[in-house]
């Protein structure tokens, strides 16, 4: 399980936008915990009804051969559960598969010296309900990151009741009022206006003065009264 454990160390470095691969992996994990409850209950089985004690060569001949094939079925899923997870988590996740071990215990091994069939199917049930723990506390952590990722963009497009309002830039309130102040006319035009709502001044029409009709009493020189 050390590869699953590496992967999820990975997980926890991405970036908020990779939700989706983490939903992904959130699956993965808990396909993979399916087959170790299934292989749970096929060693079940075989504990409840133990039948005829085998040789103390091989476990198959204590746990029967549908029994050993099945195992080995589940424990070729999981390795391929495994795998998608490493290559959900990237090119560099994929030498990690080099490090796993099986993840369903199987029927395919030797007996060990006093061991009988129902002992080695109690130590494999016990190692794959450890096994089940610790898959789930890791989909727990990545459970745990897609809810902080949800809370944080729900603070962000929602600000907090009561938090204040990001105050605007010095030039920006100074836009803001001169666009709400009224706009000054200007003066000419203003003056202009006035003078001709005023009423016009009438000018005093002065008469007309009269020709004199009186003779002038002044001799008029003719070319007669000229001095010789």
């Amino acid at each position: 399980m050390r590869s699953i454990e590496d992967v999820v160390v990975m997980i926890e470095r991405w970036d908020q936008e990779r939700s989706k691969d983490r939903e992904l992996v959130l699956s993965q994990l808990n396909a993979i915990s399916k087959n170790c409850e299934e292989a749970i209950e096929v060693w079940q089985r075989y504990l409840d009804n133990p039948g005829t004690g085998g040789n103390q060569w091989t476990a198959v001949s204590w746990v029967g051969p549908e029994r050993a094939k099945r195992l080995h079925e589940l424990n070729l899923r999981a390795g391929e559960l495994i795998h998608q997870l490493c290559t959900i988590a990237g090119s560099e996740a994929i030498r990690f598969l080099a490090y796993e071990d099986n993840m369903i215990e199987m029927a395919y091994r030797q007996l060990e010296q006093g061991e009988t069939g129902p002992d080695m199917a109690r130590s494999a049930v016990e190692r794959m309900n450890a096994h089940r723990a610790y898959l789930n506390s890791v989909a727990e952590r990545v459970k745990s990151i897609r809810l902080a990722e949800a809370k944080h963009a729900k603070s962000v497009s929602r600000p907090r009741p009561g938090a204040k309002k990001p105050q605007a830039s010095k030039a920006k309130k100074a836009t803001v009022a001169a666009a709400k102040m009224p706009t000054k006319k200007p003066a000419k035009k203003k003056a202009a206006v006035s003078a001709a709502k005023m009423p016009a001044k009438k000018r005093a029409v002065k008469p007309a003065r009269k020709k004199s009709t009186r003779k002038s009493t002044k001799p008029v020189r003719g070319h007669n009264n000229r001095r010789k």
